[in-house]
């Protein structure tokens, strides 16, 4: 794979695949610095809209609505183009929390976007995997990556985590939060995505875990895409943070409460 030649789906820039040691993250295109999670991403999406991958740059505008949660803005000024699409954020316009979507997104989407955003959300995670499933249109698909580990079951580092803040001395940092008693507690060694004291990891998932959170929420068609695409030099290095895309059934109903979800087995 070191040394493919390859042509970026993202910009159409062709090159020569020579990641830097981040193989997941480093920018391998050199046309619009795009990583190999950004290609994939754009070739998952693109796949399971049209029933084939091509290049975003070049692709005719399609009359299909979507949005992203904090995406790259290498690919998401090129899907304004090509769809009726939206970049969202949770802390500044415009704003979009997947864990509360509010009535006026419920059925809205034909896709929506998640990546590196999951394992970040507030406890439980089943809140922003039903957000997605009711923001999505019935036949709607959901195209994300959340980094996952091989332990049997997710791993929540702050189960009962309520109103909190990260504090830095001395160069250590730790997390201070008020319990439901009103007590306070402090979590030693967090661990953060971006650098100290940016992006807070609330959990480590497994891959089981991912999978039994998606189907609770009501997908179909799970897929983990974890094969090589050399023409768009996709090379994943391991199964670690592949996408994964779900759709939303297209005999399901859009409801403006989110569905009571099964209980499972303690």
């Amino acid at each position: 794979m070191i040394g493919a030649r390859f042509t970026c789906n993202i910009c159409g820039t062709p090159g020569v695949f020579d990641p830097p040691d981040d193989w997941r993250e480093g920018a391998s295109c050199a046309g619009c610095g795009s990583s190999v999670r950004m290609r994939s991403i754009v070739h998952c999406l693109l796949s399971g809209l049209l029933g084939q991958s091509c290049v975003l740059e070049k692709m005719p505008r399609k009359r299909l609505i979507g949005a992203g949660l904090s995406d790259w803005e290498g690919y998401a000024s090129r899907l304004a183009k090509a769809f009726d699409y939206t970049n969202t954020f949770y802390h500044q316009a415009p704003r979009f929390d997947i864990c509360a979507p509010g009535p006026e997104r419920l059925g809205l989407y034909d896709f929506l976007i998640s990546s590196d955003v999951f394992e970040h959300t507030p406890a439980p995670a089943s809140r922003a995997f039903d957000g997605a499933f009711e923001s999505l249109r019935p036949g709607g698909l959901l195209v994300m990556t959340v980094p996952f580990g091989w332990q049997e079951e997710t791993i929540e580092h702050y189960p009962d985590l309520g109103d909190f803040t990260v504090v830095e001395l001395g160069g250590d940092y730790a997390l201070v939060s008020r319990d439901t008693d009103g007590k306070f507690v402090l979590y030693e060694n967090p661990v953060f995505h971006g650098g100290p004291g940016t992006t807070l990891e609330m959990r480590e998932f497994s891959l089981d875990g991912l999978m039994a959170e998606l189907e609770a929420a009501g997908f179909t068609e799970i897929t983990l895409h974890a094969d090589a695409v050399p023409e768009w030099g996709i090379f994943p290095r391991n199964r670690y943070g592949v996408p994964v895309t779900a759709r939303k059934p297209a005999g399901a109903l859009d409801r403006l409460k989110f569905k009571v979800r099964k209980a499972r087995p303690s």
